[in-house]
């Protein structure tokens, strides 16, 4: 497993460093793929080498969550999911593959961190892609009345 180095300090701006009248400009994404282990099989997730607004590298967590759903399968079999904070997308990836779990993954509302967990999910033989919700934390849900009856989240806490 690689492990990828992380200063959480980046995803918060500095109010002083925040202009109204800043020219906003596109930034393009670098990108970096990574072959990684999860229980049973291997799944290649490609990770921003920086986002603004996420982290979207797969951290520790999502590795020792994915052992423990393994050996507590049963708590998710059948369930309708939603996993918050789901960054690249590689714990769905693998619940879905694993355990053609009925899952939605959700993470800031961001057309880029959509598109990834799109690509990953491509990447991984998902067909059609993993249903995706976005949302930023403190915002209204923008589902109403949501069917989910199990939601999960690692590595989401800073």
């Amino acid at each position: 497993m690689d492990i990828a180095l992380f200063s959480p300090s980046s995803l918060f701006a500095d109010a002083e460093e925040v202009s109204v009248d800043e020219e906003v400009t596109d930034v393009h994404q670098s990108f970096v793929e990574r072959r990684h282990q999860f229980p049973g099989m291997e799944l290649v997730i490609r990770e921003f080498s920086f986002h603004q607004l996420n982290a979207n590298l797969l951290w520790p967590g999502t590795f020792a969550f994915a052992e423990w759903l393994v050996q507590h399968h049963s708590w998710i079999e059948g369930r309708r999911c939603l996993e918050l904070g789901s960054g690249t997308g590689a714990l769905a990836i693998f619940l879905k593959k694993s355990f053609n779990l009925d899952i939605t993954t959700s993470d800031y509302d961001d057309q880029e961190i959509e598109e990834n967990i799109a690509h990953n999910c491509q990447a991984n033989g998902i067909k059609p892609v993993l249903p995706h919700v976005k949302h930023s934390w403190g915002e209204t849900f923008p589902s109403a009345e949501p069917d989910w009856d199990l939601i999960i989240a690692s590595d989401i806490l800073l």
